[in-house]
């Protein structure tokens, strides 16, 4: 049995981690670290974890997590997760971190978008990028990795196959993203105004040039395509608890000779069941739904050339707490330890 322990456990993300390791096969939950909760009961916590998990949260050094653990989540930002995994890693653990620490090879970056010094330099040269439609093999030999952002995801994933293949020009890329509540947490968030009065019958754009996620989204689509991409990103607050619907619109090349039936084409040769047992090729943009990704680790994926004025656009939808953070993580830890990549997530409700 793999030993598994959270920090940070008490967090939207914290909570669906729990829920997708107490299902897994092969794994035995070790610790659930929180400072703020520390000697209380989980289900005191988390009331839906009532007779589900009897485990009573701790506060923990790094060392003693480690040799508790085969692997560490971390669900935690900038300052307490800097703070942890080097510790962590020293004491043999393998860590997967849900944010965004450990995400770019480039400190600069990180501290250029998220207004913090990089307290972990060192350890980027070994962190490996979690997306595992792209970076399957690498995930495979890691002992640290970075989970990709839920904005993120969604986007790379609709457009990667694109970039991948040379078909799309490098500028004029819009990613216009909608996402439910549950991505700005528990807390309360001045930025978003995430009260319930304030998106209830509402949507909002927000972070439009400074969203933190805009470079992830660069960096996962140029190492698809070998060459600098830059996007446009516009995501926006939408009144839903959970989900996330992007549509990307690119310019395909003149000569890339793309329709509608070639477009779908591609993404069912790229994202086969083989590579991709998370991904789903669909015939319509109009099928692509927030409602048929919620509590799973899917992303439906479908794309539409418009005749009129050649322009690509893919939709793309997921569950930001699932496949957008907890599920892709317990799928990264599947192959991080040799198995299959869909243990503990297909026909679950997470």
């Amino acid at each position: 049995m793999i030993r598994a322990s959270i920090v940070g456990a008490t967090g939207l993300v914290g909570e669906c981690l729990i829920r997708a390791l107490l299902g897994h096969p092969q794994v035995k939950l070790a610790l659930l670290v929180s400072e703020s909760a520390a000697g209380k009961p989980i289900g005191e916590i988390l009331p839906p974890l009532r007779g589900e998990c009897d485990l009573t949260t701790v506060s923990a050094a790094p060392d003693e997590i480690a040799r508790q653990s085969d692997v560490v989540f971390t669900a935690k930002k900038g300052t307490e997760t800097f703070a942890v995994v080097p510790g962590l890693l020293k004491g043999g653990a393998k860590v997967i971190d849900i944010g965004g620490e450990f995400r770019f090879r480039d400190a600069a970056i990180y501290e250029q978008w998220y207004k913090e010094t990089h307290a972990c330099k060192d350890l980027l040269k070994d962190a490996v990028y979690g997306l595992p439609e792209l970076f399957k093999e690498e995930i495979r030999h890691a002992k640290l990795v970075g989970n990709p952002g839920c904005y993120v995801t969604s986007a790379v994933l609709a457009l990667a196959p694109f970039a991948a293949a040379g078909l799309l020009e490098d500028d004029g890329i819009v990613v216009d993203s909608y996402s439910g509540l549950s991505g700005a947490g528990r807390q309360f968030n001045t930025k978003q105004s995430n009260l319930f009065v304030d998106i209830d019958e509402n949507l909002r754009a927000y972070g439009i040039g400074t969203h933190k996620h805009t470079p992830e989204i660069e960096m996962g689509l140029t190492r698809a395509a070998g060459k600098a991409m830059k996007v446009t990103f516009v995501p926006h607050l939408a009144p839903l608890d959970r989900g996330i619907l992007t549509t990307a619109f690119a310019r395909p090349k003149k000569d890339a000779g793309l329709t509608t039936a070639k477009a779908t084409d591609l993404l069912r040769e790229f994202y086969t069941p083989q590579r991709a047992p998370f991904v789903r090729v669909l015939n319509a943009v109009g099928d692509v739904a927030v409602s048929n990704v919620a509590r799973n680790n899917y992303c439906d994926i479908a794309a539409q050339v418009v005749e009129r004025t050649g322009q690509l656009v893919v939709a793309s939808s997921l569950d930001n707490l699932v496949k957008g953070a907890a599920g892709q993580a317990l799928q990264n830890m599947n192959l991080m330890f040799g198995l299959d990549e869909t243990l503990g997530l297909k026909g679950r409700s997470l």
